[in-house]
């Protein structure tokens, strides 16, 4: 009878709670965070991805994130100066990396 009164009292508490992830997780206010990405990696990788997570006071999906944000950005975004660009009304693009910026 007392296993009963207490599965009551955990069904009872479940009610009120709110499981889930919050969508915004990382994301800009009024962009949630819908998409997942599953990566496979070793133990080892996973820990000191971890550790280095904690280190910066990060959870390791936030660590995750931001690595992956600042790869792409280098990647992807042109971070050379701006005397560097040439303009038509048309469109911009970077002499140094060929990159379209605008059009």
């Amino acid at each position: 009878m007392n296993e009963d009164n207490l599965e009551a009292a955990m069904n009872h508490e479940a009610e009120h709670m709110d499981p889930t992830i919050p969508p915004n997780t990382g994301s800009e206010p009024g962009n949630p965070a819908t998409s997942q990405v599953l990566i496979r990696c070793t133990r080892e990788d996973r820990e000191r991805w971890k550790a280095a997570a904690e280190y910066r006071g990060l959870t390791l999906s936030d660590f995750i994130r931001q690595c992956l944000s600042a790869e792409a950005a280098n990647i992807l975004d042109c971070s050379h100066p701006i005397n560097m660009r040439r303009y038509y009304p048309w469109a911009e693009f970077c002499l140094e990396c060929g990159l379209r910026l605008r059009g």
